[in-house]
């Protein structure tokens, strides 16, 4: 058995506060229009509801870091799906709820859904790619990682080759096609990440510095299904995946989830093998990102050829959502519903990890943003809006979304009836800053409540701190917005009031998805209290407004939402 771990506490006040007006002076400075301002004009803003002051007060430093420091003990053993960790988080969430005085949305708060988990048998299995030159020198779970997705207990491929496809990207809307019509089937493509960095007539397509779908890896992978190839490589560098290798390092050794693309092979290729691959073609990984960049690109053939055998173990596992609801106010609009998630599950415990510590703890990521909607709904408890809200712990985020997936697929009030979404996921912990940051405000109308709001309370509005990380479409908002749904992500803030003797950015991805995410000396939870406060404000003058929020014109939801709206 496993001794118990426990970090030292903080020997810095994790709970220090600026007053607000204080920090209000120094952070109002007038500043220009945000980009994207003039893409979703007449936009009709409520006023703050009276007594919104005294329901945001609610929203505290104190009571955020009492929900996370539960959420994230030892006990709770890294809140993987299906686990003993996870029901007891599960549980802590529905006894905060009840306490707090939130509807159930059925019988109950829990919402089941069951996941097909996928268990690579690391010891029976085997991947390598040979060229002219002889083999790469391929270390699973080191530089190279692989699994299967094809829902079979083993899958063979003999000496398959392996073509090199740029970013696999087919944009008709910008006219880009890397496929050219070329025949793949059967054959493993190899990808680069992101979107090809294309600018033209000094117009830069795709999103230019903010990342697109099309730069998912998801999306890589939905590309080699969708042409009938046997399996997809991606090409790994810390600057277009926004992380290091080591967070995906050991993909091939976790329990994986069913997706919605079934293939035979899957993996992640380090930068390194793939500068020895690109040598085998006479060319560099450079040379590589140079020849996808081009309109005129076509499919490669590497002459490298993959073979592999991989065994698969299978276990179904019942998971729950946690969801409770405060109804509205108003007769008509009380069947109109504003959605708040945060996801409570993280990766679990790991017993082969060197060390002491073999727990994921996931404090960051993400028992602060449960603990964070959790103070939401009080906030929400205390003055009810014109709209039913709802607030929804969702699991299976770290395995690709499933728990909101699912919500969205199959949600307990009509999909139609759902309006907005509020997600939050790893928030403010460094202490306050100047600016307020939610990801997705040049996207719909929400952002231009967002702005306003933040403005009112004097402080500066800002859209994503890392645009080209993609971080739209890494969070649980994206299965709110695949269907049409409006959504914001609440993210952080990086002008800093006070100086700070680290580097934030780099802490947090030190820290992102390793056992060492624990509550830490550098936290400062009077951020999230002012941002939550902010975000709740927003939220509550959505759920207030006559007129539903809707994607800006042109806006690649913009169809579904259409659609979804039956407008």
């Amino acid at each position: 058995m496993m001794r118990p771990w426990v970090r030292p506490l903080p020997t810095r006040p994790i709970l220090a506060m600026i007053p607000w007006a204080i920090l209000a002076f120094v952070a109002c400075s007038p500043d220009a229009p945000a980009p994207g301002d003039e893409a979703a004009p007449d936009v009709t803003i409520p006023a703050a509801a009276p007594g919104i002051e005294d329901a945001l007060a609610r929203i505290t430093a104190e009571g955020i870091l009492s929900d996370v420091s539960i959420l994230s003990a030892d006990s709770m053993e890294g809140r993987a799906p299906g686990t003993p960790g996870e029901e007891r988080a599960v549980r802590h969430i529905e006894n905060r709820f009840r306490e707090i005085g939130l509807e159930p949305v059925g019988d109950g708060y829990r919402l089941p859904i069951e996941l097909l988990g996928m268990s690579k048998q690391l010891d029976r299995s085997t991947a390598s790619i040979a060229g002219p030159g002889g083999p790469l020198d391929l270390v699973p779970e080191v530089n190279f990682t692989y699994f299967s997705s094809a829902e079979q207990p083993v899958v063979e491929l003999d000496e398959v080759p392996v073509v090199f496809v740029g970013y696999g990207v087919e944009a008709p809307e910008y006219g880009w096609d890397d496929f050219k019509g070329e025949d793949v089937e059967g054959k493993v493509l190899l990808f680069l990440n992101d979107d090809p960095p294309v600018v033209e007539d000094g117009q830069a397509l795709f999103g230019g510095p903010i990342r697109t779908y099309y730069g998912r890896w998801t999306y890589k992978y939905e590309q080699a299904e969708k042409h009938g190839a046997a399996g997809a490589i991606v090409i790994h560098t810390d600057e277009s995946a926004g992380y290091g290798f080591s967070v995906i390092g050991n993909m091939g050794e976790r329990l994986v989830w069913q997706r919605d693309y079934k293939l035979d092979f899957l993996a992640w290729m380090d930068s390194t093998r793939t500068e020895d691959l690109a040598a085998g073609m006479g060319t560099d990984l450079a040379g590589l990102f140079e020849m996808a960049a081009r309109r005129d690109f076509r499919p490669v053939d590497t002459g490298f050829r993959l073979s592999a055998r991989i065994e698969t173990e299978f276990e179904r596992i019942q998971a729950p959502n946690v969801a409770g609801v405060v109804r509205g106010t108003d007769p008509e609009l009380a069947e109109e519903y504003i959605v708040f998630t945060a996801h409570h599950d993280h990766l679990g415990m790991d017993p082969d990890l060197p060390g002491e510590d073999k727990i994921y703890s996931g404090a960051l990521d993400n028992a602060l943003g449960v603990a964070a909607i959790i103070a939401a709904a009080e906030a929400f408890v205390a003055l009810p809006s014109r709209r039913s809200v709802m607030f929804v712990s969702v699991t299976a985020e770290e395995g690709g979304l499933l728990g909101s997936g699912q919500f969205v697929e199959d949600p307990p009030v009509p999909r139609s009836s759902i309006v907005a979404n509020f997600n939050v996921d790893s928030p403010q912990s460094y202490g306050l800053t100047h600016d307020v940051a939610a990801i997705g405000i040049d996207m719909n109308s929400l952002g231009e409540v967002f702005r306003e709001v933040v403005r009112e309370h004097g402080f500066r509005p800002e859209g994503d701190p890392d645009p080209a990380a993609g971080s739209f479409y890494r969070s649980d908002q994206l299965s709110f917005a695949k269907a049409g749904i409006p959504a914001l992500y609440l993210r952080h803030g990086t002008d800093y009031v006070q100086e700070l003797d680290f580097d934030p950015e780099a802490h947090r991805a030190e820290h992102y998805h390793q056992v060492s995410d624990r509550i830490s000396p550098e936290w400062d939870l009077s951020g999230v209290e002012r941002d939550m406060r902010v975000f709740v404000d927003v939220a509550h003058r959505v759920a207030n407004a006559d007129e539903q929020p809707r994607w800006n014109p042109g806006n690649e939801f913009e169809a579904a939402w259409r659609e979804l709206y039956g407008r």
